[in-house]
């Protein structure tokens, strides 16, 4: 008998955890506790789901199953496996505000942002939680970027819950505040390209909510946070590489890159050569 229910990921903002639940554990029926937090839950097995006062549906990989902090909630055996699954879940702010984005109408219940018990599931999504699922069990993805792909994949769980919905064109005075908000980030970003940020300290300091951040830099410079300060990284390292003589594991480390391995890596992948290689040909 087991049960198996933790975080691997936690930040003010997200959490990424592991759900493992044999069909012979006595809690595999009632775990005895609601939905903790906001989730998207992707199973990986097929059971039988009763949130309270609503008809049972089958949770399978085919469908992401959505919780709101507090659902209370049963389960039924439908494999042998029992149930096993991988969830994604967000604070209640950033919860509101990826509601709010989508609905005008999710102020009217703040507490349950999230209407949808599930939807459908595309295989792409899929494969993109499993990418960063593993990428965060290997120790390979950094904090800023493990926690936008989170809100990423929780709002487009959420907004296939309302395919009709779009999104209303900003004002003038809007647009012009979202230009201020990205012009703000970028100053923050560029102000240490070395520094450990996350996405929750990165909004605190521009007074906004996470999901709010992410999404209107995402809309003002095409670019996710993590993938334009990884840009002037490598800009910065390209400078340095021409003009100085430090050795590549002391620029990595400046750089905020984990290690020397995982700066050549980055450097190879969006540049296509080596630091090294790239000294030598600067120097020429």
């Amino acid at each position: 008998m087991s049960l198996i229910d933790h975080a691997i990921f936690r930040t003010e903002a997200v959490q990424i955890g592991v759900f493992r639940c044999t069909t012979d554990d006595p809690r595999f029926a009632n775990s005895g506790r609601p939905a903790e937090k906001h989730l998207v839950v992707f199973p990986r097995t097929g059971v039988w789901i009763r949130h309270a006062g609503s008809r049972a549906f089958v949770a399978d990989p085919g469908v992401v199953t959505i919780y709101n902090r507090g659902q209370e909630y049963d389960r039924a055996p439908l494999c042998p496996d029992g149930d096993r699954s991988d969830w994604y879940g967000v604070s209640p702010e950033v919860a509101l505000a990826i509601a709010r984005s989508l609905d005008p109408a999710a102020d009217d219940d703040p507490t349950r942002p999230f209407r949808a018990q599930y939807v459908h599931s595309s295989p792409r999504l899929f494969a993109r939680q499993r990418r960063l699922f593993r990428r965060v069990q290997a120790g390979t993805v950094g904090v800023l970027e493990a926690e936008e792909a989170v809100l990423d994949i929780v709002a487009t769980a959420i907004r296939a819950t309302q395919p009709r919905a779009r999104l209303a064109r900003p004002t003038s005075r809007a647009e012009e505040a979202h230009r201020d908000l990205a012009s703000r980030a970028r100053a923050e970003l560029a102000r240490d390209v070395a520094e450990r940020t996350n996405v929750s300290r990165l909004a605190n300091q521009l007074g906004v909510s996470p999901y709010h951040l992410c999404r209107v830099f995402k809309a003002q410079t095409g670019s996710t946070l993590h993938a334009y300060r990884l840009g002037l990284r490598l800009r910065i390292a390209l400078e340095r590489l021409e003009t100085r003589w430090e050795t590549c594991s002391t620029l990595a480390f400046e750089l905020g890159f984990s290690s020397h391995s995982h700066f050549t890596a980055v450097f190879r992948r969006h540049l296509g050569l080596t630091p090294s290689a790239a000294r030598t040909l600067l120097a020429t």
